[in-house]
Order: C-alpha cells, then structure tokens, then sequence
C-alpha cells in the first residue's frame, strides 16, 4: 500500500547554460599571486616566452618563443681534439624522425678540463627532405645511449643533396672526463619528412641504430666526426673594448688570466683569443672593466690595476693598494681599493696616473662599516651605491665636487647588479628586490617575480643588463651553481618573463654595423654568442610554456566542461605540432594534446565570427578546434612547444563553457 505522503523532489537546476570565455591580452608571469587571483591575464607560468607586438600600442600582442643565440667568437683556448676518416666513409646511413643513429668516443687527456663546443659530421638530404636535424652528446649506460647532456642541431641551409661537411655547435658545453665512453646521437626532430643521410665506415661495427626513436638500440655502423673541444672555466669579468682606431675587441677575464677576442664576423670569429695578462691571482673572482683614452682598464681587489692598450698591458702609476672598483667621470679616474673601501680617489684632469694626496673623498662620511659595493654614471653625476643606501657626487672638479645622499634610500648588493640606461639605474637591493632610481626615488619593479629571486644562488656570480628595453637578470637557483636562467622585465609592457637553460654567464648592448646587438657570454667558457638569433640556442631546442590562470567559470562548486575551445595563434612558416591542455582543480594532471601549427589559416582583423569564415584582417591565424575532456571546478590552459626554429605565437583562445549543475 502507497503512502499518502509524497517525498518533495529536489527542484531541477538547468545545465544548459553556456559561457564564453574570449581572451587575447595575454601578460607574463606573476608568482605571488595564487593560481586562482593572477590579474589581467598575466600567467603563473611562463617559461621562455615574449609579448610581441607589431607596435608598442597593439593592444593584442603575441605571447610568443624567445628567441635564443648563435656563435659569434671561438671559445678561449679551444682546438680540434678528435679529427674524423671521412674519405674512407663510404656508406650511407638513413636518418630520419623514427631511425637514428649512435656512435661512440672517448677522449684523450689534454691536461685541461675539456668541454665540447663543436662536433662536425657529413650530411646529405634526400629530394623532399624537411626538418631539423637533431644531435645529442649522451652518456653510456651498459654500453648504449643514456642520459643527454647536450644538445645541438646542424644548419640546414647547409645540408644539400650532396654530402658536406656541417658543423654543430653545444651551448651547453659538457664536460668530458678523458677515457669515458660518450655517445653522438643523432636523428630529425618530430616534425621532419623525408630522409637524411650521415656519411658512415662501410662494414663497419660498434655504433647503433634504433627504428623506435630511440626506445630500443641495436648494433649498426659507426660513422666519423670531428670534434672540438675547448677549456671549462668561469668568465670573471668582460667588456668590449671599442679604440678610435675600429680596432674593437672582447676582453674576457677567463680563469686565470685576461684575453683579448677579435670580432671578425658575424658568425664565428677566428682563433682562441690573446693572453693580455696571465697568471693572474687564482682568489680573484671579480674582474671590473673600464675604458677611457682608448685604454681599456681592469681591477680584481687582489692585484695593481692594468691596462691596454691594443698591444701590451702594464700597471697603471700612482694606484696604490688593490682597486676593487675602477670608473671614469669628468676625463678622471676614480677608484676603490680593499684596503680602504669607503675612501674614493680620483687622478687629475685627464693625467690618469697622477694621483694627488688630497684628492679625495669618503663615502659616506665619516667612515663607517656601510663600504661601497659599486657606481655608475647617471644625469651627468656619479651615484656611488653602499649596502645600506647611495650617495650622488655633482660638480667638475675638487673645488665644485659636492656629495650627498640620495633621497631614494635603498642601496645595492653588487658593481655587477647595478645597471643605468638613460632614464634609470636599476639594481638590487639588500631585500633581494630589483629597483628603479630615477635620480629622486626608488620604485620597486620586481614584486610579482620575488619567490623566483629569493632562489638566487649566489649573488657573486649574478649580473643585470639592459638591452631593447628589456632588463635581464642572469642568475644560478638553487641548488644549482650553473649560471643558466633569465629574468627579463619588458619596460615597455612591465611584465616579467622567466628564461631556462640558457647557459649565459652575463650580456651587453654593443654596436656592431649599422646595427645594436646583444652580446652573451658563455657560464661554461669564454665564449661570445650573439644573443636574439632565430629560434634556437645554438641549435638547443627551446622549451616554450604559457599556462593561464585557472579559472572558475560558475558557481565554484560545480563541474564545468569545456565545450570547444580554439586557440588563435599566428600562422607558422612550417608544420609543427605542439601540446595543448587543460588542467583540472589544480591537480597538475593535464591531458595534452598535440595540435597542428601550419602555414594556412584565417587571418585577424574583418570581423569573424565564430567559427563562419577566414578573413580577420592581414596576420594569418590557425584556430582550429582543440578537444577538452573532462569536468571540473576550475580550469588552467596549457600551451607548451619544446623545439628548434617552432616559434609559438599564441595570441589567445576562445572557450564556450557549459556550466554544469551545483553540488
């Protein structure tokens, strides 16, 4: 029998409801901000990226790769270690995105630490051949290829269809320990059609082949190289000496001694560079560098000044003690030594060996533990920072010299954290945080990145540059003491970005042509790249990552599914494939999918709707559909593309949400 109680039914609630979620202004990275809470679209990962824009008032910028470097000079002291057979190669070896190919070598003891910066191999490419070819250094596990530790590819505009010889170079510069096995791997990056040929030893034994992508390796041939190496070190200091007679010239200071490196070309300079100064003291870790009356000068703390001259180098008279800190101002030197690192002495009007007893001054006054610790010229004024705050010096000369503190009150931590352009110094600070000065006042600029700057790992082998209206900070994080990771702050869109594996010691703006270049220094050797070179470094893949926010579409409690979803990015010069996803309720378990970046498209600016037609304006756009599965609270994107020459230009997404039912 029924009961005459009827149970009240839970009213139904409408899961129909669609949402579109339509963003384009896409920033960089914010890492103070929980993942939920990031503002206007900036991103809590953003991972070797760059807003680029047509002009600087596009509202609608490209969140795109950044750009890597390529060789400019010879690396200090570097040589041909191993030189190949290739007139007794006969046999060709395929090569393609599925069959590579592995040969092993070891090498000699050349009473140094070895790195290698150079491997050369003989390549041809079948009719239709297409994409990068890849090549490892690996190490040897049981006898076959193991763990990368480097990575490089070879110049395709010099593959022809005829074997030629065609050299790699390895920005990340292993170092090889003498008679342990290593391995050259080589195959075509994913993206690649067709076959290419490697120039093997006929019958020959000991190398290995594998048609699993390197999954499973088999016996195959061997085949020949030639490799260079060069010497393992750290640069302590550099400039680029630029003499009235064009004469221009990188001076390194390279482990123990001080190089001169000539520019010669824009690909590769020639030689290893001139000892200027050899057997310098092994505790001097700090190289400053000055310029004036076509002298080029250099400081350590623990020996005299030098300078030269474009042939020979020698003391510089009157200097008593051991600079640390050396700066030209008013056609005057002045200097700092340890013995005294509040006292500031200055030579006379353009006699820069002639120092007079009572041309001086201390900083701060009267002498205290707060020492001097850098300088630079700013507004025709010489700011000198200490650890606590900085003082300005005006005037010409001993009677007019005039010195007092700044109203901005924070001081610095390093010579080689300080940095001054036309409008402001920027430097570090005690609190771990980068600031502006404009000649009044300090602005913090650094807020949004300061978790990653608190990983520093040693502020000593830390630098700061200015190059294109970007700041970049080159630093090693813990627990790593490679220096190989980048924070840029964009000046003219005030957004940080985060670079990674990018073994570049320091940089610096310099002339070269017609044109300003960014000039980078190697933290494996002396080695001078040209920085903002295509997309590679050196032929290193770069890793690009751009993950929003995630995001909560309705109530917070219930699951939302996305519907469809088309990224829209600029159209690419060449098929590729890269990763797109969505992670759900912060679990950090996206599904990613591959999604076709190609040449063809819709372009942007006519007024499409969606998904109805092809014309937007004069920028063509891929914006394919990409599936989403699953439901959840909140949802992050994924955009992430690990390549060579694959720039990503991700402009930005269309999302229709269906809201799901509250729970």
């Amino acid at each position: 029998m029924r009961s005459g109680i009827t149970k009240k039914k839970r009213p139904i609630t409408k899961t129909s409801k669609q949402t579109i979620d339509e963003v384009y202004d896409l920033r960089g990275i914010n890492l103070i901000a929980s993942s939920r809470t990031v503002p206007k679209n900036e991103s809590p990962y953003a991972i070797n990226c760059r807003m680029q824009s047509r002009t600087e008032n596009d509202h609608r910028p490209a969140m795109s790769t950044r750009k890597g470097c390529k060789a400019y000079i010879t690396p200090i002291n570097a040589f041909d270690a191993m030189h190949g057979n290739f007139d007794d190669a006969k046999a060709d070896i395929p090569v393609d995105k599925v069959n590579w190919v592995a040969t092993p070598f070891k090498i000699n003891d050349y009473g140094i630490k070895a790195i290698a910066s150079k491997l050369t191999l003989m390549i041809k490419r079948n009719d239709g051949a297409a994409g990068q070819i890849l090549v490892e250094i690996r190490e040897d596990k049981a006898g076959k290829p193991d763990k990368v530790i480097a990575q490089s590819s070879f110049t395709l505009s010099r593959v022809t269809s005829t074997y030629t010889k065609v050299a790699a170079k390895f920005i990340d510069a292993p170092y090889l320990k003498h008679s342990t096995q290593y391995w050259i791997v080589v195959y075509v990056q994913d993206e690649g059609t067709g076959l290419y040929h490697i120039k093997g030893m006929t019958g020959s034994t000991g190398g290995f082949k594998s048609n699993t992508s390197g999954n499973v390796w088999t016996p195959g041939p061997a085949f020949p190289y030639n490799l260079e190496v060069a010497e393992e070190g750290r640069v302590k200091g550099w400039t680029r000496r630029r003499p009235q007679n064009g004469n221009n010239k990188i001076i390194v200071a390279f482990n123990n001694g001080v190089y001169a490196l000539s520019e010669l070309t824009e690909d590769e300079g020639v030689g290893a560079g001139l000892p200027i100064a050899e057997n310098q003291p092994a505790e001097a870790t700090k190289y400053r560098f000055e310029q004036i009356d076509d002298k080029t000068i250099w400081c350590n703390g623990f020996s005299p000044a030098m300078w030269y001259d474009g042939t020979r180098s020698s003391k510089i008279g009157g200097m008593s003690g051991t600079p640390t800190h050396v700066i030209a101002h008013k056609n005057r030197l002045f200097w700092v030594k340890k013995e005294d690192p509040n006292r500031v002495d200055f030579s006379g009007l353009y006699e820069f060996e002639s120092y007079r007893s009572v041309d001086f001054f201390y900083v701060p006054n009267p002498k205290s533990a707060d020492h001097i610790i850098g300088w630079t010229v700013f507004q025709d004024n010489l700011v000198v920072f200490t650890t606590k705050t900085k003082y300005i010096l005006s005037g010409n000369d001993i009677s007019t010299f005039t010195m007092k503190e700044a109203v901005g009150t924070k001081g610095g931590v390093s010579q080689e954290l300080i940095y001054a352009d036309r409008n402001y110094i920027y430097f570090m600070a005690d609190d771990n945080q980068i600031y502006r000065f404009n000649g009044v006042s300090d602005q913090l600029i650094s807020d949004r990145v300061q978790p990653e700057l608190d990983k520093i790992q040693d502020l000593d082998t830390a630098t700061m540059s200015v190059y294109n209206n970007q700041l970049r900070i080159h630093y090693a994080k813990k627990p790593s003491v490679l220096v190989d990771r980048v924070l840029m702050y964009d000046m003219v869109f005030q957004q940080w970005f985060l670079d990674t594996e990018h073994p570049v010691a320091g940089s610096m703006p310099a002339r070269i042509g017609d044109r300003t270049e960014l000039l980078e220094i190697s933290s494996r050797a002396g080695w001078v790249f040209l920085g903002e070179r295509g997309y590679s470094d050196m032929g290193k893949a770069i890793d690009f990552k751009y993950w929003t926010p995630y995001k909560i579409y309705t109530s917070g409690s219930a699951k939302d599914r996305i519907k469809r979803f088309r990224p829209v990015l600029r159209a690419s010069q060449s098929r590729y494939n890269m990763l797109i996803g969505r992670d759900i309720d912060e679990q950090n378990k996206p599904a990613m999918r591959n999604y076709l970046v190609a040449s063809e498209g819709s372009t942007w600016g006519g007024g499409d709707t969606w998904g109805g037609g092809k014309t937007w304006g004069s920028v063509s756009l891929v914006q394919k559909a990409a599936p989403m599965s699953g439901r959840g609270k909140s949802t992050q994107f994924r955009f992430e593309k690990k390549g060579v020459e694959t720039p990503i230009f991700l402009i930005g997404y269309i999302a229709v949400i269906k809201s799901g039912r509250a729970r």
